[in-house]
């Protein structure tokens, strides 16, 4: 297969990708260094072993043994086949495939659009001529879609029963196969036999951007549980990366500047229908960078419409969240929040098209979004408030590529703290805000109550000896921590021998390791009202450190230097005998040509 494609199309395929960037939307990376790290996404593991390499485009599991580049990260990770995941990262790069491989491709993909479509028909028949088919349509009758939207989004019933469309389109082996692989049957292991995996549910078809039918919602007509069930991923279908509604909006051919993303079918169907033919949903999945991407190729602007309750406002953060690495020069993101009570389905048919299109104008920009939420609970008129504001914000700023949007950002920063937008930059970042309670009213001003935030402390902090003679070097070491705890992830402080002025360095150090996701505020909480939480408290606060720019070199070159400090130490000992005094020396020198070297 992959000799059909010449070697220099999949170089160039590979050169265009970023594996930060690629695999960054997948899982969660963290810098380390020069490199970037996470817990293995092939295997269980709760201290992170998988690094990646943006130089080497290359990442590599040092539990595991997984390991490779873009296209075999695509290929292990999402489970595609080499065509089918070359084919997606040339899709994102704005490449496609020799015509050759494409037709190979279709033709052996055909077999899984040509069961769909059956299973299309079946669906639609079913909710025409079913005996079961009147609660089905009153349901949709109920909802307001008239026949014309049914038709044109292919709506469909499965009725009750456990194998009407095994016995309709299973016919051969070959198509029971292929039921199997797009999860519309489920083998019953035990019987040996076959069932529908919908049953009395509505169906609603997802369509690729070509019209192909590549995957089924449905939804219930009772108050069983799920309410909703997706087709599986499958060969042709991936959640992560489809978006509902897309084939219907091109198919109103009109150009668009921007595209509403909601939370459901019908809240996609109700919208189109009452003239505003540009909304669109995502699968069951939270809004990725990937979608993001994928919307931004097509429109400049994205507005987020959400619930107002707390579960909207959460999937509001998310999706801002996802957003931030894509703003670059010319797109942009609004976020509406509806009135309790209301979803787009239910306002758009109570207020009118045109009263909803203009809450669509209205909408929060995502700079009044982020600066708004992070916000909550601060006093912006006090010292400590805007300080908190910008070590809040620095994190999520850097999230967006640089360029212009990025430099308005610290910009507007700048405007609310007071601060230089040099001394932003540069200032060290705390913990990024919860989102478990975002408040309704994020334009609220600060006087307004808001809920409290709740940071990890240790009631019990592990109790050390006096501050007394610890040295600037573990100080410096320490803040370096509190810049970026997970820091130690590829360093081994254990070389150093425990000593007074090592000691409180080495606690710190354990507590990075064993919890990874520890920030300076859980660090500060862990020592929370003991002597030594006073000395880490003024570490934090030093107005004279200096952020690094490469965190892990920089503690590497402070161990060296405590360990060149304990040589010395040793070798002032006047038992030391002949041979281990010559390995000590040795040991010394190597250390002092390495730090020479920097």
């Amino acid at each position: 297969m992959t000799g059909r494609i010449p070697q220099n199309f999949i170089d160039e395929v590979l050169r265009r990708t970023d594996i930060v960037d690629l695999i960054g939307a997948s899982i969660r990376l963290k810098k380390t260094g020069k490199n970037y790290s996470a817990c293995c996404p092939f295997h269980n593991e709760k201290s992170p072993s998988f690094s990646v390499n943006r130089e080497k485009q290359f990442y590599h599991c040092f539990g595991c043994g997984a390991s490779g580049n873009a296209l075999s990260f695509v290929m292990q990770h999402e489970h595609r086949e080499f065509i089918d995941g070359l084919e997606y990262l040339a899709s994102k790069a704005g490449m496609s495939l020799p015509e050759t491989s494409q037709q190979q491709n279709q033709v052996s993909r055909q077999p899984l659009y040509d069961i769909l479509e059956a299973a299309t028909q079946f669906f639609e028949q079913q909710l025409q001529s079913s005996p079961q088919r009147d609660k089905a349509q009153a349901y949709l009758q109920k909802r307001g879609l008239d026949s014309a939207t049914i038709q044109q989004w292919r709506i469909g019933y499965a009725p009750a029963g456990w194998d009407n469309l095994v016995k309709t389109l299973a016919t051969t082996p070959e198509k029971q196969a292929l039921l199997l692989e797009v999860g519309l049957i489920v083998h019953q292991e035990q019987r040996d036999s076959y069932y529908d995996a919908m049953r009395e549910r509505v169906i609603f078809p997802i369509r690729d951007s070509r019209g192909r039918v590549i995957a089924f919602g449905g939804r219930v007509l009772d108050d069983s549980k799920p309410k909703y069930l997706n087709s599986p991923e499958s060969p042709i279908f991936h959640k992560g990366e489809e978006l509902y509604g897309v084939y219907e909006s091109k198919q109103a051919k009109q150009n668009f500047s921007k595209v509403m993303v909601v939370e459901g079918y019908m809240d996609v169907i109700a919208v189109h229908q009452a003239g505003l033919p540009f909304a669109i949903a995502t699968l069951g999945t939270a809004t990725s960078t990937t979608h993001l991407e994928r919307i931004f190729r097509s429109v400049p602007e994205v507005v987020f419409c959400f619930d107002g309750d707390n579960a909207g406002r959460k999937a509001a953060w998310r999706a801002l969240e996802s957003t931030l690495p894509t703003l670059k020069e010319g797109v942009g993101a609004n976020f509406v929040f509806l009135p309790d009570g209301h979803d787009p389905d239910s306002l758009v048919k109570a207020e009118g098209t045109e009263a909803f299109n203009q809450r669509l104008r209205e909408g929060l920009s995502l700079a009044d979004f982020l600066f708004n939420h992070l916000s909550i609970d601060l006093r912006l008129d006090s010292l400590e408030g805007k300080s908190r504001l910008a070590s809040l914000a620095k994190p999520f700023i850097e999230k967006v590529p640089v360029g212009v949007y990025r430099q308005l950002l610290w910009q507007r920063l700048s405007q609310l703290t007071g601060l230089d937008e040099q001394a932003l930059k540069s200032a060290m970042p705390l913990a990024p805000p919860p989102v478990a309670n975002i408040n309704h009213e994020t334009t609220k001003t600060a006087s307004t109550p808001q809920p409290k935030r709740h940071y990890l402390t240790v009631t019990n902090p592990p109790k050390l000896r006096s501050l007394a003679g610890r040295s600037s070097l573990s100080d410096k070491a320490i803040q370096l921590l509190l810049q970026q705890p997970n820091a130690v992830l590829n360093l081994d402080i254990n070389r150093l021998a425990l000593s007074p002025d090592t000691e409180l360095l080495r606690e710190v150090w354990r507590f990075c390791e064993s919890q990874p996701e520890s920030t300076s505020i859980s660090i500060l909480g862990a020592w929370q009202g003991t002597e030594e939480g006073q000395h880490l408290q003024a570490l934090a606060e030093d107005t004279a450190f200096i952020p690094a720019l490469n965190v892990e070199e920089e503690l590497h070159d402070i161990l060296n230097q405590l360990k060149v400090h304990q040589l010395n130490a040793l070798l002032q000992q006047p038992s030391l005998g002949l041979a281990e005094t010559m390995r000590l020396k040795k040991e010394l020198k190597a250390l002092i040509a390495t730090l020479a070297k920097k």
